[in-house]
Formats: structure tokens, C-alpha cells, sequence
């Protein structure tokens, strides 16, 4: 075991000696973007891609399988979509409320009931009110609820819309509760329990079976939905592993799916550290943790979460409302935007786009606002170390063998000044990940003979994958950066699959 701090990583991916101009035209921060309605028919997915994506997320909270096809299809078709890694994100196991009597009895699924401050609202477990359910008794599809929930409690309706209090939990199985504040409401709306561990299985029926379908049509990472604990995440990757041994083309030469845990809820901010251990990679989901906890703690909780992923190097996406408002106007708030800084000043591998890009009037000019805010970002970070750099706390982490040749090699790059870190990788994509969670200040090309691991390390910071089944070529290495090297002492630090480091030069190629 050693020990390092965070900030020490933060400031090797902030300092360099001398700014690279022709370098710091590559993005280092990557860009999950929620592909729908909006964004799925070729021509508006081709600009998406054009203008930064490089992971294509679909939610199966509302994806048809029709619709899953259709986008897979156009990200491969477009012209850089090939090495764009695809998110399943799951549905996740929940609690919801049940059918409304007026929806029923009007034939209009969207008509809505008024819960009104300071009237009673009962809970039931009642199947029979599910579809009989109106301001004064609801059932709520959630067995346990009464056995959970004790008087003071607080149970939060259709993501906070409307808050209860609770007066008391009855024997029946009903709980009484006190409308906190007037709002309309609809139907099968989503029930949070702030505080409470649930006991919900970590996969649904539902997750279970999107997941075998995903691992079957060869998708690259889950974003598993409401994880609560490391051992959830070890159900999760059993049930990955037995599926992608059924249904994965070669699955004895193909990397099993990224596990991404969603945090998103108080008892996994309990867990925080065992989930970030068990998983591949951790999204900061502040939509239902904004929910869950007070809404003022929820960019220090990001904060925290973010550290904690770079000091374990694992890869963390923070998603949610990012440029909200570009949904329906082509340029963000102020506020939006210092939101991306924020992210990107962190050393977030990723930041992530939902409604901006799957259901908005903008979804491609969203993608490139995110990808424009990035690169001045990191271009002012480069030049403005001390202001861009943070302190952590110190955490332990185990030093494997790639560990420490990774930290050689960023040492290496960030002291010689080069242009770029070149990584022949010959597995899994476990080196690449190494280097990745280094921080480099310079990005990372990637040659894997698997288009696989290519497209699962669209999501590490800084890496540039390049798929090619060949022998290393430096000179690709340095073509898939897209940059105008016209000076012939262009340099990158290699480390090949013999684990050798070494300076190379563009006059070599």
C-alpha cells in the first residue's frame, strides 16, 4: 500500500512547463451523451459525433428495443462513431406510486389529482387501489413500506414534486402522512424514501433481461441504476459475467461490459467507498441524490465523489442537468456553464448530457457548447495551475505493476514535455487505464487490437483510442491526434507491450 494526495494528481493534470498549443487542441475531458427522440435519425446523430460525443448513452428507463437498433446502427454508420462506446443505463429497481381512479375512469393517462398543504394523504400496500388511487388514499407498489417508515419520516413523490410527512405507520400495512405542499400530480410517478434503506434487489426483472439483451447486441458499459452497496455491485457483475458467457460474441477473448454505478441515493453515499472499490467506474447521478438529500449538499457530495474516484483511479461521469436550459434555447445560463467548469476543474473523466441532447431542440449544438466549454477550460487550467489546482485528503491505494509503470510514464511526460503518451495495449485495456488515471496534462493514443477495449476507453480520460491489429506505428499514433505537426521535434512518451518506456519522435515514424 501507499499513499498519495488527490491534489498531487490534480496539479500533474494541471501543470504544464510550457503550454502546447497543437496539443491542447485535443479535448482531455470526455463527452456521455443521452441519444432519443431528438438525436437517433442519422443526420443529427452524425453531428452529435461531429461535435464531441464520444459515448452514446441509452436509457432503458424509456428505450424500446426498436429504438436501441436505430441508434446503434447510426452511431456505427457515422464517420468517427465506430469508436464511440455505447452506455445501457438501467431502469433500476424502484418504488412507485400506482394508477390513478381518474386516469381509469377518463380514459387520459396524463390527468392528474391535486394534493393540497396540510390535507391527509394515505399510503397503502393495497393492490385493489392501484388504478383506484386518488388525493386521499394511494398505493404505493412497496410491500414493506409501513414496517420502513416511522412518524417524522419523509416520503417524496415524483422527484420531490410533493412532500409528505409521516403521522403514523398502522398495523394494516397504511401509513398516514401530511401533505407538506399543493401540487398536481399524475399517475406511477416515482416514490423516494430520503434516509431509508429499502432492500430493493441491486437488478429488477426489468434490468436483468435489458442487460442480457445489451450484452447480446454487444454494448460496452452498464450504468447501473440505484446501486446501494459493493455487494450489489458484485450481484450486478455476476449477472454481467453469466450473461456475457451466454450471449457475447467470443466471449472468452471479449471484455465483459463496464460496470458504471450510479450514486444517487443516501445509503450509497454510506457506501461510497465500497461501491467505488467494486466498480469500474462510478456516475454522479445528482437528479435522485438532488432528491435524496438536501439539495444545497449536492455539489459538495459531487466534490467528494470525484476525489475519491481519481485518488483510486476508477472513472467518474457527473451527469445530470448540465446545460438544462439548452433543451429549449441554443445557448446556456451562466450558471450551467460555471457547472461544466467545475467538472472539468475537478479532473471528471467525463460529463454527461440527458434531455440537452436526447429530447431537446438542440441536441447537437448542446454536445458542442459541453465540448467548447471543455477546451477553454483545460486550455486555461494549463496555464493557470495554481488557481485550477485543489486540495484533497489522503487515500490509500493498492500499487500494482501498471500502477507504477503508469505514474513512470506521466512523470516521464509531464518532465520531457511531450506532445502525447502512446500506449500499445495487448489485453484488456488494463495499462491504458492506468495512464489515464495519472492525469496527464497531454492526451493518450491507445492502440488495442480490440475494438472492444477501444470503445470502452472512449469514456477514460484523455485517451485517444486507435483501433489497429498491426504492429505499433507511431506515426498513426500521432495521426489520430488530428493535429498539424509541422515541427519535426515533436515527442510522446511510448510504453510498449513489453512494458518498455521511451521517448519517441515524430522524425522516427
Amino acid at each position: 500500500m501507499f499513499r498519495r494526495r488527490v491534489s498531487a494528481v490534480l496539479r500533474r493534470g494541471a501543470a504544464m512547463r510550457t503550454i502546447n498549443t497543437e496539443t491542447h487542441r485535443i479535448p482531455l475531458t470526455k463527452i456521455v451523451a443521452t441519444i432519443g427522440p431528438a438525436s437517433e435519425e442519422i443526420d443529427p446523430l452524425t453531428r452529435c459525433v461531429a461535435a464531441g460525443l464520444n459515448v452514446m448513452r441509452v436509457n432503458f428507463s424509456h428505450a424500446t428495443i426498436e429504438e436501441f437498433h436505430l441508434r446503434r446502427k447510426n452511431l456505427r454508420a457515422t464517420s468517427r462513431g465506430g469508436l464511440c462506446g455505447i452506455m445501457l443505463d438501467t431502469k433500476g429497481p424502484e418504488i412507485r406510486m400506482g394508477g390513478l381512479r381518474v386516469c381509469k375512469e377518463t380514459g387520459n393517462r396524463k390527468a392528474k389529482v391535486v394534493m393540497k398543504a396540510g390535507s391527509e394523504l394515505l399510503l397503502t400496500k393495497d393492490i385493489a387501489f392501484d388504478g383506484a388511487s386518488d388525493e386521499k388514499t394511494l398505493y404505493v407498489a412497496y410491500p414493506p413500506l409501513a414496517e420502513k417508515l416511522q412518524p417524522g419520516a419523509k416520503v417524496l413523490l415524483d422527484d420531490g414534486l410533493i412532500s409528505l410527512r409521516v403521522i403514523e405507520s398502522n398495523a394494516n400495512g397504511t401509513v398516514l402522512t401530511e401533505v407538506l405542499n399543493t401540487s398536481e400530480i399524475g399517475e406511477r410517478k416515482g416514490v423516494n424514501l430520503p434516509g431509508i434503506i429499502t432492500g430493493l434487489p441491486p437488478l429488477s426483472e426489468k434490468d436483468q433481461e435489458d442487460i442480457r439483451f445489451g450484452i447480446e447486441h454487444d454494448i460496452d458499459m452498464v450504468a447501473a441504476s440505484f446501486v446501494r452497496s459493493g455487494e450489489g455491485v458484485r450481484e450486478i457483475r455476476k449477472h454481467i459475467a453469466a450473461c456475457h458467457a451466454q450471449y457475447a460474441a467470443q466471449p472468452e477473448i471479449t471484455p465483459q461490459p463496464l460496470i458504471i454505478s450510479k450514486i444517487e441515493s443516501t445509503e450509497a453515499l454510506d457506501n461510497l467507498e465500497e461501491i467505488v472499490a467494486e466498480s469500474d467506474g462510478i456516475m454522479v447521478a445528482r437528479g435522485d441524490l438532488g432528491v435524496e438529500i438536501p439539495i444545497e449538499q449536492v455539489v459538495t457530495w459531487q466534490k467528494e465523489i470525484v476525489a475519491l474516484c481519481v485518488a483510486l483511479g476508477k472513472p467518474v461521469v457527473v451527469a445530470t442537468q448540465m446545460l438544462e436550459s439548452m433543451q429549449a434555447n441554443p445557448r446556456p445560463t451562466r450558471a450551467e456553464v460555471a457547472d461544466v467548469t467545475n467538472a472539468v476543474l475537478e479532473q471528471a473523466d467525463a460529463v454527461m448530457l440527458s434531455g440537452e441532447s436526447a429530447n431537446g431542440k438542440y441536441p447537437d449544438v448542446s454536445v458542442a457548447m459541453q465540448q467548447a466549454i471543455i477546451r477553454h477550460v483545460e486550455e486555461w487550467a494549463a496555464v493557470n495551475p495554481s488557481l485550477a489546482s485543489g486540495s484533497a485528503p489522503e487515500v490509500a491505494v493498492p500499487v500494482t505493476e501498471p500502477q507504477q509503470l503508469a505514474m513512470a510514464v506521466c512523470t516521464l511526460a509531464d518532465d520531457a514535455n511531450v506532445s502525447c503518451i502512446i500506449v500499445e495495449e495487448r489485453g484488456d485495456g488494463k495499462m491504458a487505464r492506468a495512464v489515464s488515471a495519472c492525469r496527464s496534462s497531454v492526451p493518450v493514443v491507445v492502440q488495442s487490437a480490440s475494438l472492444k477495449v477501444c470503445r470502452q476507453l472512449s469514456l477514460f480520460r484523455g485517451v485517444v483510442p486507435v483501433h489497429d491489429t498491426g504492429p505499433l506505428s507511431i506515426a498513426a499514433a500521432f495521426a489520430a491526434l488530428q493535429l498539424d505537426f509541422s515541427y519535426a521535434d515533436a515527442t510522446a512518451v511510448l510504453i510498449d507491450a513489453a512494458c518498455t518506456i521511451r521517448v519517441v519522435n515524430l522524425s522516427e515514424c
